[in-house]
């Protein structure tokens, strides 16, 4: 009888932070090989290394950190992801038709993406419990606020990405298929008003559809697409070869990644990429499930999971011409260090919920019954976190 291998939480600790920093190795060798020819081939190499190296000690950093404590500051946390969004209108820079950065000398703070893991806490805190319409009422609103503002950039591909978080949220908390029915109702609203609003997004999904009605306009990125992968073969082309990736495809080293990825290092790159994927996603699951944990860190490290997951499926699907594009970037593939720290942020926090910073705090410790009121949560201490 064969004994199947199962790694200890401690060794699934540490392997997230190793996947974290293999998978931005890919992403400083797409980079690299989207710039090759360029006039400075290694300026922008140069700026996602070392943000790959602060992402790397923030994840470390954060781990660290008892999750305990994360609740109890979570409106703290909130107030600054809400300053940082609502202020982008008035500060923000417009760069490709969205208004979603901030510039602070030489380089580009994009607030979306730091955000997300102050999202996911928030939503894991007002999660239906006891009261469940009340308390998906409140959930309810505190989304409707974050997404609010990310839509006005408009940025649709992080909204429906802010969207699926708040879905898998209410789904791991156990909500109805008539409260999920109607936000999945809700969102096609939303997307429908967002068509009829920004004539591009309906270009884009005709582009889709007839990718020869307009090859040098609407379906001009997606035919892109299909020629990078298809050039890159088997073995690929190494960094020098992705000659595609540099000439023609727009955006080689953020939205279009995975194409120049796959021009780069061909099927065998691409496989092994998408092994590295599903072991941090498979690694975050597995952590999730260990006993003794409470509900409250559970759900947090498999919303990270399904974060992780559902936007790096949804980027690769782009640049494979199944979905229309959308802007959405490969996580720690892409060029961005604002993603690279909000991905550090997160899988930090989701170690920190699984053990790793909680040596005075226990896993198992139940929350109490909230207020009269309502409005309070406890937290795995034993302490009060007030809501935002």
């Amino acid at each position: 009888m064969k004994m199947q291998y199962e790694p200890r939480p401690d060794q699934l600790r540490r392997m997230v932070p190793i996947l974290y920093f293999l998978l931005g190795i890919f992403g400083l060798l797409t980079i690299a090989a989207s710039q090759y020819g360029g006039e400075a081939p290694l300026h922008l190499p140069l700026r996602q290394g070392l943000f790959l190296l602060l992402g790397s000690a923030l994840l470390l950093g954060s781990a660290q950190i008892p999750f305990a404590w994360y609740q109890r500051n979570c409106c703290r946390f909130w107030l600054l992801s809400m300053g940082l969004l609502y202020l982008l209108p008035f500060f923000g820079v417009r760069l490709n038709g969205m208004r979603g950065w901030f510039r602070l000398g030489e380089f580009l703070l994009q607030p979306s993406e730091l955000t997300k893991a102050f999202f996911l806490l928030t939503l894991v805190i007002c999660r239906p419990r006891r009261n469940r319409r009340y308390m998906f009422r409140i959930m309810l609103l505190s989304g409707a606020v974050w997404i609010f503002p990310i839509l006005f950039q408009p940025d649709f591909g992080t909204a429906a990405i802010y969207l699926a978080l708040f879905l898998s949220v209410l789904f791991l908390s156990g909500a109805n298929w008539k409260q999920l029915a109607g936000l999945i109702g809700a969102g096609g609203v939303a997307a429908f008003w967002f068509l009829m609003r920004y004539p591009y997004a309906r270009e884009r999904i005709m582009g889709i559809l007839h990718p020869d009605a307009d090859p040098l306009g609407a379906s001009w990125h997606i035919r892109q697409f299909v020629l990078t992968v298809a050039r890159g073969g088997f073995w690929g082309n190494r960094i020098d070869g992705a000659i595609w990736s540099y000439a023609y495809l727009p955006l080689p080293y953020n939205d279009s990644a995975f194409a120049t990825l796959a021009e780069c290092l061909g099927f065998c790159g691409v496989i092994l990429v998408l092994g590295l994927f599903t072991v941090l996603v498979a690694a975050l699951v597995r952590l999730s499930l260990q006993q003794g944990i409470s509900e409250t860190r559970r759900i947090f490290i498999q919303a990270a999971a399904v974060l992780v997951a559902v936007q790096s499926l949804v980027h690769i699907s782009v640049n494979l011409a199944l979905l229309p594009p959308t802007g959405l970037t490969l996580p720690l593939i892409s060029y961005g260090g604002s993603s690279l720290l909000g991905c550090g942020l997160l899988l930090g926090m989701a170690l920190s919920a699984a053990g790793a910073g909680n040596s005075h705090f226990p896993a198992s410790a139940e929350p109490l019954p909230p207020d009269a009121d309502g409005e309070t949560r406890c937290v795995d201490d034993g302490r009060a976190a007030r809501l935002p």
